[in-house]
């Protein structure tokens, strides 16, 4: 099972502005969720929304800018070596801990 880290840059309306991936991929969840710690350490607002299973960051409660983190779970690699969707994992956010500063 592999396991990547996205990022999605919003403005105060929750409107998107940019994305991407963290890293390349990750073979354990572990290692992921040390790579979106990591990433957070720079904010000095973060928490967590597990009914939607990502992280909200900010650089301080009146910022007009945020930045969501997610971990997305690979489901299947394809008999053909094309790597199919990736999804945000539920059994996988249940295990991340609680990222609360305040």
């Amino acid at each position: 099972m592999a396991y990547r880290v996205r990022w999605q840059l919003v403005g105060r309306s929750g409107q998107p502005l940019d994305n991407g991936c963290i890293g390349e991929g990750f073979c354990g969840y572990g290692d992921a969720v040390a790579t979106v710690v990591e990433f957070l350490r720079l904010y000095p607002e973060v928490s967590r929304c597990p009914a939607e299973s990502y992280w909200l960051a900010r650089r301080s409660m009146d910022a007009d800018l945020a930045v969501w983190v997610w971990i997305e779970r690979h489901l299947i690699e394809e008999p053909t070596g094309i790597s199919s969707a990736w999804r945000v994992s539920d059994a996988a956010a249940d295990q991340a801990p609680a990222l609360v500063c305040g």
